[in-house]
């Protein structure tokens, strides 16, 4: 039979008519092998009336295929009997008697039967020759047909699997595509319909199988896991051919194909959307090196990453706990600070790995029934916040924990892989991004810190003010620490206690005071050791307990304030919330106590040195005082010696001539030069007194209280009665203190003081108050001179002790000040004037209480009664001869000398000599060397000295005793017959 034809049906068809026709069979069958060689399907039949015959003929193996129709090996001819078994009664319906049965094979490869059915004569060998003729003929037309259909078949199928791939690749909404591949499925296997289920995807309602229908599943699914189902139903029913079966796995394949495809490219996009996600928030946290902006962002994108209802961000700290910084979703105050391990972030912190509970109550994290925070256990204190779910992921950077991310749920929550990843990866950012804000945090705190520092040390080296320096050192410190509550306490060592130097914030009494040793800042002044408290309210030692609850204060940290090893002061901080101190912090505060300590022991080396200068400038300003005095002194006595040479002269002339003239009209003249002589002469002792030449008369011991009330006395009229009579009222308060002995001369005294008083009136035109008042200080006996009046300014201060200086105009000689200057002075005191403008005048006088001693005049053999014969020694003519008339007129012999050495030379001629009178200061010797001569050559002989350089209160007592009398210039009638009288009485 000719291969002309690849059309299957058609050449089973022809070799079943050639075989019918060959061996003139009633009826003729052919079967073929399946595709797995499991059944042979019927594919052809002639001749047969019922159409029962056996369409699928199942054998096992290939040897016996044809036992069903005879005993014998095929080909094999064969009688039916009689009785068949159920599966071939057809055989006996069609009252099939003889059968023939011949294989169908092509190349070796067995392809089926042909078979031929007699109803009344047997087959004999001639037809099972044919029929192998046939057979032969037919087998490699049915073998190419075979292959041909294959092949249809399988492009067919490919075809179907490509626009299954196509429609499945050209979509990315699977649900959708599945539709279209279940109606392109169902028409292909020849079902009735089709359905499609895959678990992303919405399942469609199951169809119910027709009566008598069949119904096909194939599984779809990846790596041994179903992901879904390929159902196919169809009205027929009977078993599905292996092609469809073959086919519709195929489709599951694909689909299933699709679906992990679908599943990657979901889980691309999310990890894309993730990363994107991650990308942001990490352009976002590198963005800002400010660590609070850090922590809140963190906060914000944990929650928005993951959909959690709350976030929190914990950092460790120095003291390794885990302190709430940032949170979202629940207020900061009412998050926990906690301990590596206590709860679900301690967890994560400990194990360094996220941490998740999808229900505490049901599965509660490490510490929650046994750890305390504050006052409740854990699980209450958690129970409170009202959640139910917690994830939590440490933040850890370069190998170091730097703290917890958290995510809580109000609900129970499942476990989320994807939640996890995303909040681990938001971690590995946060981590960096925190480190990095820590870093640089870190950094612009110690450079404030610096520049505080340097501030305060600036304030410290430029500033010599010390509360204004230590209430710049309190104001730095404050800021760097983060409190306002500041104090600076500076030890008061007289009264052993902690005094205000300089304070911010909550203000304390003015009188605050710390005694050493009590008090946080008492034991720390006395330790010199820090000292810091952590809840100061609570604590037994507190002495100020209630105060510091009423002012919120919670914490206490002191620092000595040292300087070469002691303490000054102490510096303290408080603070209203909890807080705790690293070393380094602790070390940068004490920098400040350290500044505190140079800027209080500057402050006393400043005030010393100010004192020093003060003291120096006093000491100037009084050596300059005093040598200005006494070179006015020494030029006030060298005049007041001339003066008094040239007024002895005037003064002896005018007596003279007084006692010899009666003619009033010459006599009147005569005692008008007279009386202005001796005013000059006044005038003169004024200088003498200024110069410090005026003798102090006899020294006794008095009172300054005495000396006081006595000068009021004298001046009544002047501070009371004159006041009232100008209408105004002068108050006068004494202040007298015992004890204020001296050894002095009470008229010279007087006479000071009196000035003193006197000025003082002058200086209240308008009224005041005059104070005068005497005290003890050390061995000195002071008296002070105070009034309210006008004042001085500093030129007229400087210049007030100056002879002749006055501001009160011509009724003032100017000489009142610098007398009572002197009279202080040659008692071997001190006189200090303190004057401001519009503020008074205070005039202190402190001299050497009583224990001095004062030399004792001298005394000398009386001479004779009567008239007396004298030597008269004085380098000037005219006062000597001046003074030699004076002595004449009164009846004595008086013999002169011109100096010294004259003087000794007419004492060793004259050895009746009484009296021996001679001048202080000549040139080639003095007074004194006249007084010596005179001594060692006759002891007996009275000597007088007169003198126009005032008193001899500076000359030892040895010279002193030489002297017998004093005359001072300018010499009157009268002194000289007082001083010869004396010589007489003796």
């Amino acid at each position: 039979m000719a291969p002309d034809t690849l059309d299957l049906d058609l050449v089973v068809r022809r070799l079943a008519g050639d075989g019918k026709a060959r061996v003139s069979a009633d009826a003729v069958a052919v079967w073929l092998l399946g595709l797995d060689g499991s059944e042979l399907a019927l594919h052809a039949a002639l001749g047969f009336a019922r159409p029962s015959t056996a369409r699928t003929l199942a054998h096992r193996p290939f040897g016996r295929l044809a036992d069903w129709l005879t005993p014998r090996r095929v080909p094999s001819l064969g009688i039916v009997p009689a009785s068949l078994p159920p599966g071939r009664a057809w055989l006996r319906e069609e009252s099939i008697r003889s059968v023939l049965v011949v294989p169908l094979a092509a190349g070796g490869i067995r392809l089926g039967l042909l078979a031929a059915f007699r109803r009344r004569r047997p087959f004999t060998a001639r037809h099972l020759a044919a029929a192998r003729e046939i057979a032969a003929a037919g087998g490699p037309a049915i073998h190419a047909a075979l292959r041909f259909a294959e092949e249809r078949e399988h492009v067919e199928r490919a075809e179907i699997l490509l626009a299954v791939t196509q429609t499945l690749a050209s979509t990315s909404d699977l649900p959708a595509a599945l539709g279209e591949i279940a109606h392109r499925t169902a028409a292909a296997l020849g079902a009735e319909c089709c359905e499609i289920h895959v678990a992303d995807a919405p399942a469609p309602s199951p169809s119910a199988v027709p009566e008598g229908g069949a119904e096909l599943v194939v599984p779809i699914g990846r790596e041994y896991a179903a992901i879904g189902s390929l159902r196919v139903v169809r009205r027929d029913g009977g078993e599905w051919a292996p092609t469809i079966v073959e086919l519709a796995t195929a489709i599951a394949g694909q689909i299933a194909l699709a679906a992990e495809n679908a599943r990657l490219v979901r889980q691309a996009e999310a990890h894309a959307g993730e990363l994107a996600a991650l990308h942001d928030v990490t352009a976002t946290l590198t963005s800002t090196l400010e660590l609070p902006t850090v922590l809140e962002t963190v906060a914000d994108s944990a929650r928005s990453l993951i959909g959690a209802q709350r976030c929190g961000v914990f950092e460790l700290d120095g003291a390794q706990q885990l302190v709430p910084r940032a949170s979202r979703g629940v207020p900061i105050e009412h998050l926990l600070t906690l301990k590596p391990g206590q709860g679900a972030v301690g967890a994560a912190a400990l194990r360094r790995a996220p941490f998740f509970t999808p229900d505490w109550r049901e599965h509660e994290p490490p510490g929650y029934a046994t750890d305390r925070v504050g006052d409740d256990v854990l699980r209450d204190a958690v129970r409170r916040q009202g959640i139910r779910a917690v994830l939590a992921v440490p933040l850890v950077s370069k190998d170091t924990l730097v703290g917890v991310i958290a995510a809580a749920w109000d609900d129970v929550h499942a476990y989320d892989e994807r939640e996890v990843r995303l909040l681990t990866g938001l971690a590995q950012q946060a981590a960096v991004a925190l480190d990095r804000a820590r870093v640089h945090t870190a950094a612009l705190r110690r450079a404030d810190e610096l520049g505080a520092l340097l501030r305060a040390a600036r304030t410290v080296m430029a500033g010599l003010d010390r509360d204004a320096t230590l209430q710049q050192i309190a104001h730095e410190a404050a800021g760097i620490a983060g409190t306002p509550h500041v104090k600076v306490l500076v030890v008061d060592s007289q009264t052993r206690t902690l005094r205000l130097g300089a304070i911010t914030g909550s203000p304390v009494p003015a009188d605050f005071a710390v005694p050493l040793g009590s008090s946080y800042s008492g034991r720390v002044a006395v330790t010199g050791e820090p000292l810091f408290v952590s809840d100061t309210a609570n604590d037994p030692q507190n002495n100020l307990a209630q105060r510091d609850r009423e002012a919120g204060i919670v914490t206490y940290l002191g620092l000595p304030i040292r300087s070469r090893e002691r303490v000054l002061g102490v510096l303290t901080f408080n603070t209203t919330m909890p807080r705790r101190y690293s070393p380094p912090e602790l070390d940068y505060l004490a920098s400040f106590a350290d500044l505190a300590g140079i800027a209080l022991d500057n402050a006393r080396l400043y005030d010393e040195a100010q004192q020093a200068l003060a003291d120096l400038r006093a000491m100037q300003q009084k050596l300059v005082r005093g040598e200005t005095l006494r070179a006015l002194g020494e030029l006030a006595g060298g005049a007041a010696h001339h003066l008094n040479n040239l007024l002895t002269i005037v003064v002896g002339r005018v007596q003279l001539l007084l006692r010899n003239v009666e003619d009033d009209r010459l006599r009147r003249p005569l005692a008008i030069i007279e009386k202005a002589a001796k005013d000059g002469a006044e005038v003169v002792r004024r200088l003498q007194q200024f110069s410090r030449t005026h003798q102090v008369g006899q020294l006794r011991t008095l009172t300054l209280e005495d000396v006081a009330g006595d000068a009021l006395g004298l001046t009544r009229g002047h501070w009371q009665d004159s006041a009232r009579a100008r209408g105004v009222s002068i108050d006068v308060e004494q202040r007298l203190a015992g004890a204020t002995t001296i050894e002095g001369d009470a008229a010279a005294l007087r006479e000071a003081v009196t000035n003193l008083v006197l000025n003082a009136v002058d200086a209240m035109p308008k009224g005041g108050r005059l104070t005068v008042e005497t005290r003890t200080d050390g061995d000195r006996a002071v008296l002070v001179v105070a009034d309210t009046g006008t004042g001085m300014s500093e030129h007229v201060r400087l210049k007030a002790h100056e002879p002749f200086f006055t501001t009160k105009g011509v009724k003032a000689t100017g000489l009142g000040l610098s007398v009572a200057y002197g009279i202080v002075r040659s008692h071997g005191g001190e006189l200090t004037l303190d004057s401001r403008e519009g503020r008074g005048t205070t005039v202190t006088l402190m001299l050497p209480r009583a224990g001095a001693t004062s030399p004792a005049a001298g005394s000398a053999t009386a001479p004779r009664a009567g008239a007396l014969r004298m030597l008269l020694v004085d380098d000037e003519d005219e006062v000597r001869e001046a003074l030699a008339e004076m002595l004449a007129s009164h009846g004595h012999t008086v013999l002169t000398a011109t100096g010294a050495d004259e003087a000794l030379e007419r004492l060793d001629a004259e050895p009746d000599l009484d009296l021996v009178l001679t001048d202080l200061v000549m040139p080639g010797g003095t007074g004194w060397d006249v007084a010596a001569g005179v001594k060692a050559r006759r002891p007996h002989v009275p000597v007088g000295l007169i003198t126009g350089w005032g008193d001899t209160t500076d000359v030892d007592d040895a010279r002193r005793a030489m002297v017998d009398f004093v005359v001072e210039k300018p010499v009157t009638v009268e002194a000289l017959q007082e001083a010869v009288a004396r010589v007489r009485e003796r």
